[in-house]
Formats: C-alpha cells, structure tokens, sequence
C-alpha cells in the first residue's frame, strides 16, 4: 500500500498508539521536561497544594465533632461555637489557599504550553519539503491546536484535581480504617475491583480519545484545504460536495467520541452504583452500631463522610485518568513531529555563489519511489548567464530548480556552486543567495508592503516602493487609499493574478540575488504590463545568473543555454538558433507555439 493509499484510509481505521507503562511514563517525563524552568515555582505550588487538600481532610471530622458537641455537650471537649468557627477557618484557608496558587500553576502551565506550541511550530517551519509532500496542511495545524489544547487543558486542571482527589482516597480510607474496621472492610474490599475496572476502562478510552484526536485532524484538514482553495469550491459550484465530505469526516469524530462516551459513562454509572449501594450498606450498618452504643452520631457521620470522599474518588478517577491518557496520546503525535530530522539554519553570512554545476544527478521522490522525477542531468549554468528549462509537463523542470535550492537531496549525482559541493554550504547560505517568482504566486496575508519586504525583512520602506516601480507594481499600488499599507487578503485574494505577480516580482527584486529562478515570471500579465516587467527583469537580469522556466518559448530567445526536458531528462540544449536550426524537439515545440500564437492573432 502506498503512502497516499494509507492517507486517505479513514482515521478510525488507522491504529492509536497503544502505549506501554513505560512509554506513558516516557510521554509525561517529555511533557513535564518543559516544566524545567519553573520547576521551583511549581514544586512550591504542588506542595502547598498537597498541604491545602491534606487540610480538608479535616472538615468530615470537624462536622462529626460539632455533632457530638450539640447531642453530648458531656463528653465534648469543645463547644459547638468553637468547632464551627475552626471548620469556616479551614473552609477559608483551604480554598483562599487552593485559588491562589491553582492560579500560579496554570500561569506556569500556560507560559510552559507556548513554549511548547512555539517549539513545535519552529521545528515545523524546519522541516524538509519532503516532510510536507507526505503531509498535510490541517492535519498539522491540528497537531498545534487540538492536541497542545488538550495537554493544555490537562495540566491546567486534571493533573491538580488527579493529586486533590487522591489524598482524599488516602486519607480518607485511613480515617476508616482507624476507626471502624467492620465498616471499612466492604469498602476495602470493593477497592482492588473497582481500581482494576478503571484500568480497564482506562486503556480502552485512551485508544479511542487517540482516534478521535485524529479524527478531528482530519476534519480539521478539510477546512484547511476547502478555503485556501474557497475560489476553486466557488467556481465549480462544489460547496454541497465540500460540506458533504466534511460532515462526513465529522461522523467519524462523532462515531469515535460516542463509543469514548459510551464507555465513560458505563464507568460513571458502575462507580455511583457500586457506591450509592456502598453508602446504603454504611448506613444501614452504622446505624445499627449508633443504635447499640458501639459508636456515637458524630463519628459515624464523620465516617459517612470520609467514605463519600473515597467514593467521589473512586469516581472522578475514569475521567481524569481519562483526560490525563488523552493528552499522552497527543504528546506521542507531537513528539512524532518533534522527532522528524529538521533543516539546519544559520545566522547571516557574506557568502555569494554565482555558478551552479550539476553532475549525474538523479532523484526521485520519497512517495514515489519507483518513478524518477529527474534522471542523469548534467548542465553547467556559468556565473551572469541565462539559461532556460522548457518541456512538457512533468519533464522535471521544477524538480530541477528545487533541487539548486536544495529543498530535496539528490539521490545520487552532485550539485556545484562555484565548484564547491552543495553539502560544503550552510542551506541558509544557498538559499539567501536565490530569489524565486513562481508562477503560483503565494501571498501572506498582511499588507503589500509586508508582502514586498518579506524578500529583505531589513529594508526601508523608500526601498520597498523603488522595487515595486521596478516592477510596474507602484501603477496599481497608487491607486488604493492605503497604498502600501493595503491589505491583500488571505493568499493576496484582494488582488487580481497579474497584481499579486508583478508583487512578488517586486519582492525578488528587493532581495537582490546573484541566482534567479523564474517561472514563467510575467504569465500573468497583459501585453502593457508584460512589456514594462520584462523591461525591468531585463536589467535585473543582466549581472545575474538567470534561471527561466519556460513554458511560453517566445520569452527565451536571447538565452545563453537552453535546456530541453523530456521524462526527467535532458534530451537536448543548445541556444534557440542552434536548437531551431535541427530537427529537434525544441524547434517542434516552437513552430507548435507559433501556429498556435498565429491562430489566434487571425482570430
């Protein structure tokens, strides 16, 4: 089965990570490492915490003394009005406490969560291309949202009421047991069953919480994709087609959530039957031992008490258990991205390249293995010259270009730049020393001049207007009432396709590269317009190395070197007139273009 095969297997078909003791453990230590540097602070918090929750196991047995104190005023050491003030004085204090430093831990927990979500997003943007190809787009932001909101949520509250309610338990069930071992034997007794039970429930929800995370993810990737592509949905009247796919994946999330709820609530319900029928049996028997005299009302509403504490438990365990489970199956997804090999990045540098060399190089990509995207090209691009890549389709032409910029590996072959391998370069270096204007123009979503300056994050904004001249951006720019400062939409949809180009022309001319790439730069744009940017690209190019991928040929004439792709390989090259001089494909491709070209201007 192939990699796109197993993408698109519905996520309840897909396995949840089934995690080991040790893995669990493996998972909460990865979680807890970034509580490091707060590890005092929180420390500080938990223990004062222990302290305030060890202080309420004090209220059962304060009420059970107030009892006695007003039914056997005789045998009572203290007054009623004594025992009552010293319960508000510990009603007070616990929760005064509780709040206080409740709120220094989910401070803590929120400044340990945005490193957390700021750590993966850094490794994210590092990530190799061929990390990207394999996923997608909402899948991934889930992981950043979902999965850290679930952690989140976890160490803001499960994890504190997880340590409340079992001091309650311990304390509770040795206050039994100190006082009456005959109504604290059923209780014991029941204990071990209803700890296996929860277990058992326990790894059974943490699979299905799993699936269901990853079912949100894959929802979550049908919003993404649906309105990037919203221009797409809209044009081909596809809106019933994309709500139909969503509710879909959402059935799924559904189906899996129901199944977790069905589960927790079998749970719930065995707990509060187990322990309601618990409490009746107390009852029944302890009042039978107040009525003998063995005990007095006091303490056994006291015991009454610290047994509904060990009950309450025993209950709210299947559900922090449960959400304590579902954030160590988000940790494994996020550790699963934190775990991919990322991309090096390197400070600034002077380090120019001019020339780019490529020897035997050969590369397919990782999901598709059995088909070579580029076989065996060798070229040679000299420092200042101007090359071109033309052919069909799928010939390998783009491949080509993201490998100079080294956004793949080859998998085997070389490439050079100024006769130095590729590997002796940082990939920042490389890459700063390249400007891209692909023919899929990508904008962000603030304004034009963000857009312009993203190619030189340090230049002026004088510097930002001189480049949109150049690039015959400035005769739309002036035209809006904010100019530069105009917003563009998400992905630039506020602009037309000829707009966000001569945009992202602007953005390559500001970074000033000695490498261009340019993909098929002016495709967008009207004869007016084409003529001006060309003009412009013409002085751009002239110092420059120049890489044109071509797919209308009247654009590369004046080329040094052209290079003609066919099935990954380089078939032939030559200038136009050589090439147009043979019977070759180029001159083929060319007269096709013509007649085409001419047909049209008959028309």
């Amino acid at each position: 089965m192939s990699k796109s095969d197993r993408r698109s297997r519905r996520v309840s078909d897909i396995p949840a990570p089934k995690l080991s003791r040790d893995e669990s453990k493996k998972q909460l230590f990865f979680l807890l490492s970034f509580y490091k540097p707060y590890q005092y602070k929180a420390l500080i918090a938990l223990v004062i915490m222990i302290i305030t929750a060890s202080v309420g196991l004090l209220f059962p047995r304060l009420v059970g003394m107030i009892l006695d104190a007003v039914l056997h005023p005789d045998i009572s050491k203290f007054t009623p009005g004594t025992l009552a003030g010293a319960l508000l004085g510990v009603i007070v204090i616990q929760f005064g406490i509780r709040y206080i430093f409740s709120m220094q831990l989910a401070t803590i927990t929120e400044n340990v969560i945005a490193t957390l979500r700021t750590q993966v997003f850094e490794h994210l943007i590092r990530l190799p291309m061929t990390f990207f190809g394999e996923r997608r787009v909402g899948e991934l932001s889930s992981r950043l949202s979902s999965d850290l909101t679930q952690i989140q949520e976890t160490f803001s509250f499960a994890i504190l009421e997880l340590l409340r309610q079992t001091i309650f338990l311990v304390g509770g069930v040795a206050f039994i047991v100190s006082k009456s071992m005959n109504l604290a034997a059923p209780i014991l007794l029941a204990m071990p069953i209803l700890v296996a039970i929860a277990v058992l429930f326990g790894k059974k929800m943490r699979v299905y919480s799993t699936k269901t995370q990853d079912a949100l993810a894959q929802s979550a990737t049908i919003v993404e994709e649906t309105l990037q592509g919203i221009a797409s949905v809209k044009s081909y009247a596809n809106e019933r087609y994309e709500a139909d796919r969503y509710r879909s994946a959402l059935q799924s999330t559904i189906t899996l959530a129901i199944k977790t709820a069905k589960m927790r609530s079998a749970f719930i319900s065995f707990i509060l039957f187990a322990f309601f029928g618990g409490i009746a049996g107390v009852i029944w028997y302890g009042g039978t031992l107040v009525q003998q005299g063995d005990i007095t009302i006091g303490d056994f509403a006291t015991f009454l008490m610290y047994a509904m504490f060990v009950g309450g438990a025993m209950g709210s365990f299947a559900e922090l258990f449960s959400q304590v489970q579902k954030s160590l199956g988000a940790a494994v997804r996020i550790q699963e991205i934190l775990g991919e090999t990322i991309e090096p990045i390197t400070s600034d540098s002077n380090i120019t390249v001019r020339s780019i060399q490529v020897e035997d190089l050969s590369f397919h990509y990782p999901s598709r293995p059995e088909i070579p995207a580029v076989k065996n090209i060798s070229m040679t691009i000299g420092a200042g010259k101007r090359v071109a890549f033309v052919g069909e389709s799928g010939a390998g032409k783009s491949t080509m270009a993201g490998l100079i910029q080294r956004f793949y590996e080859p998998t085997s072959g070389r490439i050079l730049f100024d006769n130095q391998p590729s590997d002796s370069f940082h990939l920042t270096d490389i890459r700063r020393n390249i400007a891209v204007v692909p023919q899929d123009i990508v904008l962000f979503g603030g304004t034009i001049l963000e857009n312009i300056r993203y190619g030189n994050l340090d230049a002026t904004e004088e510097q930002v207007l001189h480049s949109a001249a150049l690039a015959n951006a400035t005769e739309f720019i002036d035209k809006f009432p904010e100019k530069l400062h105009t917003l563009v939409g998400e992905r630039g949809i506020k602009l037309s396709g000829g707009q966000r180009q001569r945009i992202a022309i602007a953005r390559a001319i500001l970074r000033n590269p000695p490498i261009l790439i340019l993909d098929e730069a002016t495709s967008s744009l009207d004869s007016e317009s084409e003529y001006l940017i060309q003009e412009a690209l013409e002085r751009l190019m002239a110092s420059r190395t120049t890489i044109i991928i071509a797919h209308r040929l009247s654009t590369i004439r004046t080329c040094d070197t052209i290079f003609v792709f066919s099935k990954g390989q380089i078939i032939e090259s030559g200038t136009h007139d050589e090439l147009i001089a043979h019977d070759s494909k180029y001159a083929r491709l060319s007269a096709l273009q013509f007649e085409r070209f001419s047909s049209a201007a008959d028309e």
